[in-house]
C-alpha cells in the first residue's frame, strides 16, 4: 500500500511527504564521509591516478588544499539546509530564492553527478574489489581458474557489467526496504571496509621496505619476472613519471587538487537528507556533520599515503600506476589494498585486507542513488513529473517508484559508461555536473538575505561576521572555488578529455547540456500542468510541508 497524489484542487501532491525523520547524526556523517571520499576505496585507486598523470605531483599538498577550499563551500551549504530543511536540497533553496527554473538545472545537476557516482561505484566492485581479491585467492591456493576469473572482472565488459549488476540490484533492495534499513546496510558495511582500511594501515604502519620490496619481488616471479622486479617497475617509468624520492612541481600538484576533489567536495551532500534527518533545523548539527566528514577524509587519506609511501616509496607508486608498464605482470592491478597486503604476505592478513574492499561500494552507492531518488521524489511532488513517483509505501517509507525510475537511469549510463568511458573521464564529468549545482547555489546564497529577508531573518543562515551576512562572505568563494575546478579540466586535458585539448569545448557544451535539460523539465512540465489548469509556479512561493 502506498500514500499517493489526492488530485489536482490541492497545491502539492499532497499535504505531507509520507517521509519520515529517521537518520541521526551518526548516519548523515558517515552518508557525507562514504559519499565524498570513502577513505579505503578512494586509496585504492583514485588519489595514485595523479602519479602518474601529472609528474612531480605532491598527493599530501593537494589533500590540504583540498580541505581548506571545502571549507565555504561546507558552510554555505549547512547554512542553507539548516534554513530550509526540506527533501530536494538545493531544489527547495534555489527555487524559492531564485527562480523554479534555474532550481531544476541545479538539481538535475546534483542529481546527474551522483548517477554518474553510482555507476562508478557499482563499476569499482568487479574491478576494484571481486576481481583482486579472487586473484589474491588463486595466487594462495595454487588455482589459475580464479586467477582467470579476477583478471576477467578487472577487464573483460560483460564480467564487469555482471558484477556491478550485483551492486545495482542490491542497492535497488536497500533503497525499497527503507531509510532506517539502508542506513543500517551502510553503516554496517562501512565499519566492515574501515576495518580492513586500518588493518591495511597498521600492516603498513609495522612494514619494512624491505619486506616488500622481496614479497613483491617472489609474487611476480610465478608470474614469469626475474630478478628484481620492483626496481624494474620503476625503471620501466623512467621518463614518463617522476620517479625522485621527494618530488614536488607545483604545476602538477595543481590539477592533482582536482584529482583529490572528485572524491573530497562533497561533504555536504547530507543536505539532501534533511527531510528525514532529526534536527535539521539545528545548524551546528549541520556544520558539525559536514566538517566531521571532511576532516575523516582529509586525515585518513594523507595516513594512508604516507604509510604507502613508507613501505614502497613515491618513485615504485608512481611508476606502477603507470598504464601499461611492461615490467608489472601480476594479474591484477596495483590497487592500495593489495600492494598493502604484500608487507607481510600473510594469507590471512591478505584476505582479510582485501576482502574488506568489498564493502566500499555498497555504502559510497547510498548517497549516489539516494539523492537522485529524492529529486525525482520531489520533482514529482511539486508536479514537475507525473504524481506517482511521489507515492510512498506506507510500511517502509520509501518513494518506490522513483527509486525504479533511477536504479533504471544507473543500469543504463553503467552499460554506456562501460563502454565508452575511463574511470578518470567519468568522475570528472561528475565534477563538472556538480559544479553547475554549486554555481548557481552560490548564487542564491548570496541573495537569500536581500531576495527573501522574510526567510533569512528567521532562519539559522542569519549569521554575520563583522556585521556582514556569512552568506555574503561564503558563497563568492565558493563559485571561485567551483570555476577553479572548471578552470582545471581546461588547463589540464587529462583530467576530462582524454588529453586532447582540442575537444576544450566538450566542457562547456556539456555543462550546457545539464542546463537545457534542466530549462526543458521545467518549461515542458509548466506548459502541461497549464493545460490541466494548475499554475506549478504557486508552489514555489512558499516551503513544501514535511
Amino acid at each position: 500500500m502506498s500514500t499517493s497524489g489526492s488530485g489536482e484542487s490541492q497545491l502539492f501532491v499532497r499535504q505531507s511527504t509520507g517521509l519520515v525523520r529517521e537518520a541521526s547524526a551518526l548516519d548523515a556523517t558517515i552518508f557525507n564521509a562514504v559519499f565524498s571520499a570513502p577513505v579505503g576505496a578512494t586509496l585504492a585507486w583514485g588519489v595514485f591516478f595523479a602519479l602518474s598523470a601529472f609528474r612531480g605531483a605532491d598527493l599530501i599538498t593537494a589533500t590540504l588544499i583540498s580541505f581548506v577550499i571545502n571549507v565555504p563551500v561546507i558552510i554555505m551549504m549547512a547554512l542553507l539546509a539548516s534554513s530550509m530543511p526540506r527533501t530536494g536540497g538545493d531544489y527547495v533553496w534555489v527555487s524559492r530564492i531564485l527562480k523554479p527554473p534555474l532550481a531544476t538545472v541545479s538539481n538535475f545537476g546534483a542529481a546527474f553527478s551522483a548517477m554518474i557516482g553510482a555507476t562508478f561505484w557499482a563499476r569499482y566492485f568487479p574491478v576494484f574489489a571481486l576481481g583482486p581479491i579472487l586473484v589474491t585467492l588463486g595466487i594462495f591456493f595454487n588455482n589459475s581458474t580464479l586467477v582467470r576469473w579476477g583478471n576477467n572482472f578487472q577487464t573483460k565488459n560483460w564480467w564487469i557489467f555482471l558484477g556491478a549488476m550485483v551492486m545495482v540490484l542490491l542497492m535497488t533492495y536497500v533503497l525499497i526496504r527503507g531509510t532506517r534499513t539502508t542506513f543500517r546496510w551502510q553503516n554496517s558495511f562501512w565499519i566492515i571496509a574501515s576495518a580492513g582500511t586500518f588493518l591495511a594501515f597498521i600492516v603498513l604502519l609495522v612494514g619494512s621496505k624491505g619486506s616488500f620490496v622481496n614479497h613483491f619481488n617472489d609474487l611476480s616471479a610465478k608470474f614469469g619476472a626475474h630478478g628484481d622486479s620492483f626496481h624494474a617497475v620503476i625503471s620501466a617509468a623512467k621518463g614518463q613519471v617522476d620517479t625522485s624520492a621527494h618530488p614536488f612541481l607545483w604545476s602538477s600538484t595543481l590539477p592533482t587538487v582536482f584529482v583529490i576533489m572528485t572524491f573530497m567536495m562533497w561533504n555536504w551532500w547530507s543536505v539532501y537528507l534533511s527531510g528525514e534527518l532529526k534536527s535539521a533545523s539545528n545548524r551546528d548539527r549541520q556544520m558539525g556533520i559536514m566538517f566531521g566528514a571532511l576532516g575523516w577524509d582529509t586525515v585518513f587519506i594523507i595516513i594512508g599515503v604516507l604509510l604507502i609511501y613508507k613501505v614502497a616509496g613515491y618513485p615504485f607508486m608512481a611508476s606502477v600506476n603507470l598504464g601499461g608498464n611492461s615490467a608489472y605482470v601480476i594479474p591484477t592491478g596495483p590497487w592500495y589494498h593489495f600492494l598493502a597486503s604484500l608487507a607481510f604476505n600473510v594469507k590471512l592478513l591478505t584476505v582479510l585486507i582485501v576482502g574488506s574492499f568489498l564493502f566500499w561500494s555498497l555504502p559510497a552507492m547510498v548517497g549516489n542513488t539516494f539523492m537522485p531518488v529524492r529529486t525525482v521524489f520531489a520533482w514529482a511532488f511539486d508536479r514537475l513529473l507525473p504524481e506517482k513517483f511521489a507515492d510512498v509505501n506506507d510500511r517502509t517509507h520509501s518513494p518506490v517508484p522513483a527509486i525504479l525510475l533511477v536504479m533504471g537511469l544507473v543500469t543504463a549510463m553503467l552499460v554506456w559508461s562501460i563502454k565508452a568511458t575511463t574511470f578518470a573521464t567519468w568522475l570528472a564529468l561528475g565534477v563538472l555536473a556538480g559544479v553547475v549545482c554549486v554555481w548557481i547555489v552560490s548564487i542564491a546564497a548570496f541573495v537569500f538575505p536581500s531576495r527573501r529577508p522574510d526567510l533569512y531573518r528567521a532562519s539559522p543562515a542569519n549569521v554575520t561576521w563583522g556585521g556582514v551576512p556569512v552568506l555574503k562572505i561564503v558563497a563568492p568563494l565558493s563559485f571561485l572555488v567551483m570555476t577553479f575546478l572548471v578552470y582545471c579540466t581546461l588547463k589540464y586535458p587529462a583530467l576530462a578529455l582524454a588529453g586532447n585539448s582540442k575537444h576544450w569545448w566538450y566542457v562547456p557544451a556539456f555543462m550546457g547540456g545539464i542546463a537545457a535539460f534542466g530549462l526543458i523539465v521545467y518549461y515542458v512540465a509548466k506548459i502541461a500542468r497549464r493545460a490541466q489548469g494548475i499554475d506549478i509556479d504557486l508552489v514555489y512561493r512558499e516551503l513544501p510541508p514535511e
